[in-house]
């Protein structure tokens, strides 16, 4: 007999059934399905270990193992099949191998249920630049049909965030998070909340917890993780800062990560980290990595990268250091003519 090759396969999420007669109704169903159509082939085998009529949920907390193929796919169209019960939530899954995702799977409620579709509603609004107002009017529509919606919360949350309304946007993060602990985009969402009012502290809570609700696999995680750093520069801990800079510079990054964009800023200041904890060499490093990852369009256009590379390269004993403070003059940063007038007087 032929042995099934496995995979590492990662689940994660939960699903909300509002109340008692839809709860009962999707556990008997998945009971079913799981003797008649899966034959037991399934990750989650006992409902009681998923299922808690106390909340009508479907919770799988994180489920990290080695599966069949077979036993993927019977699992995942459990999951969506239950999905359709639901009025929110959103579970993810991922099957990997050597570290390389193989499949994805994407579920949340779908259908003509009027909660769902505001809420879908209110989600494509907030994806679309400027229409931030309409985005926050449907997804308080879907709140006030299904008020444990985390995830209308957190796109709200959002669009509070992007119009300024930051404490309207703190409270919808901390209203997501009491709803589905798991939601790592509110925990992101409050902690980018927490710095813009200069809460370093309270913001880096958030981020570690972002971090910890999410995997490796999510782009979320990453930016959970380089945002971590610039809290730790401006509370001037610069060897967490340079921690969290080493583990986002090491990651490959394709194009279409949104984390790709980020690269040069994250070498930049990955750069001033090392010039303050004395690592003048690495720094030197760093900056020309940032410079060489600058999109064509801006390359050379960033004037504080120079006025830092130039003092990097006076602290290691380089004479081309003038070069680079000229160079920050001429794209008009005044600290650099400043200091090239300093150096001409003296």
């Amino acid at each position: 007999m032929q042995t099934q090759q496995l995979y590492k396969v990662i689940i994660q999420g939960k699903l909300e059934f509002g109340n008692d007669r839809s709860f009962q109704k999707v556990v008997q169903l998945y009971n079913q399905r799981l003797e008649t159509i899966h034959k037991r082939e399934l990750v989650f085998k006992i409902s009681d270990e998923i299922f808690f009529e106390k909340d009508f949920t479907l919770n799988l907390g994180r489920f990290i193992g080695n599966i069949s193929e077979k036993m993927w796919k019977n699992t995942i169209l459990s999951l969506e099949y239950c999905a359709q019960f639901s009025f929110s939530g959103v579970i993810n899954a991922w099957m990997t191998d050597n570290g390389k995702i193989l499949q994805y799977a994407h579920i949340e409620p779908l259908g003509e249920k009027s909660t769902i579709a505001l809420y879908q509603e209110g989600k494509r609004k907030s994806e679309e630049i400027g229409s931030e107002v309409e985005a926050i009017k449907m997804l308080t529509e879907a709140i006030e049909k299904y008020e444990r919606h985390s995830q209308a919360y957190e796109k709200r949350g959002y669009m509070n965030y992007h119009l300024k309304n930051f404490e309207d946007a703190i409270y919808d993060f901390n209203k997501s998070i009491a709803f589905d602990q798991m939601n790592a985009s509110s925990h992101y969402g409050l902690g980018r909340t927490y710095m813009v009012k200069k809460n370093f502290k309270e913001a880096l809570i958030c981020l570690e917890e972002a971090t910890k609700q999410s995997i490796a696999l999510q782009p979320i995680y990453w930016a959970a993780r380089r945002v971590k750093a610039i809290c730790y520069i401006e509370l001037k801990d610069f060897e967490k800062a340079a921690f969290e800079y080493k583990l986002f510079t090491s990651r490959t990054f394709t194009e279409s990560d949104p984390n790709f964009k980020h690269l040069a800023m994250a070498w930049f200041n990955y750069g001033k980290v090392f010039f303050a904890l004395g690592q003048i060499d690495e720094s030197l490093a760093a900056f020309d990595k940032s410079l060489a990852l600058e999109p064509t369009a801006k390359k050379g256009t960033h004037p504080e990268l120079f006025m830092q590379r130039g003092l990097a390269r006076k602290a290691a004993g380089k004479s081309d250091y003038i070069l680079d403070f000229k160079k920050a003059s001429e794209l008009g940063y005044e600290p650099a003519t400043k200091l090239l007038a300093e150096i001409k007087l003296s």
